[in-house]
């Protein structure tokens, strides 16, 4: 066995935990204190070491490979993925340039479309307006360290005099901020939704990943502060790369009897 880390670890064959799963949790242990494309034993020195048939290793691998933690090359052995970027978006409301450079890491911009359009249905509800009515769209992929992350569309009702973002840098400037500074239109609090889908050919492209493979898809809905929709987004964050922070309190309801 190469890497020390399985030295001394065993696996129960007593348990009615099946031996697969026993050494995929071992294995997951090991991705946590490796770095991004860390290199497994072989199949055949982990059959060995733990004396169980490489079937059983097999299955381990498989599943971690369809759940996106490994990645297995034919010849060249198997290894870690990418690891994930832990974020804050949902749970604070902060620029994700701001985050990511909290966090040491190299943030980048890309815009992908700035234009005026009419809002569609789920548009105009998001932000409260009459359909048909013009919005600002703003269409950007987001990354780090030239990964891309997230592709997200942002809808601004065309009022308060915001047509002017359309000659925004938004590459290099945060959405937030400027509304803030030039607008007078600070963002008070936002109520998002999540769910997981599976990428679009458009996704796909953007953000550099196999057609139909999980997204983190989130929609946005940003108020001032006397609670007027300001903000309707879309995101896509890859799966492969994401991850977020939820924090959970416990509601405090008071007694009457």
């Amino acid at each position: 066995m190469r890497n020390t880390f399985f030295y001394g670890k065993k696996l129960n064959k007593s348990k009615t935990f099946p031996l697969y799963y026993q050494l995929k949790m071992l294995l997951r242990e090991f991705m946590a204190f490796e770095d991004s494309f860390a290199m497994f034993p072989t199949e055949k020195e982990l059959a060995e070491h733990f004396q169980i048939s490489r079937s059983t290793v097999r299955q381990a691998f498989r599943e971690l490979t369809d759940e996106g933690s490994i990645i297995r090359h034919k010849g060249k052995g198997t290894m870690t993925a990418p690891k994930k970027y832990r974020q804050d978006f949902l749970y604070v409301l902060e620029s994700f340039n701001d985050e990511m450079l909290q966090k040491g890491l190299k943030p980048f911009t890309k815009v992908l479309d700035l234009s005026l359009h009419e809002a569609s249905q789920q548009v105009a509800a998001g932000l409260n307006i009459v359909p048909g009515s013009s919005v600002i769209r703003l269409v950007r992929t987001r990354g780090v360290d030239k990964h891309p992350m997230v592709i997200v569309t942002t809808y601004l009702p065309n009022t308060y005099g915001l047509e002017a973002l359309l000659h925004e840098d938004f590459e290099n400037n945060s959405l937030y901020k400027i509304l803030e500074d030039k607008y007078r239109l600070p963002i008070d609090k936002s109520k998002r939704f999540l769910e997981v889908r599976l990428a679009d050919g458009c996704e796909a492209e953007q953000l550099g990943i196999p057609f139909e493979s999980p997204i983190q898809y989130i929609e946005t809905i940003a108020y001032s502060l006397n609670d007027a929709p300001v903000e309707f987004s879309c995101a896509s964050y890859r799966g492969d790369l994401s991850c977020f922070r939820i924090e959970i309190k416990k509601q405090v309801h008071n007694s009457t009897g």
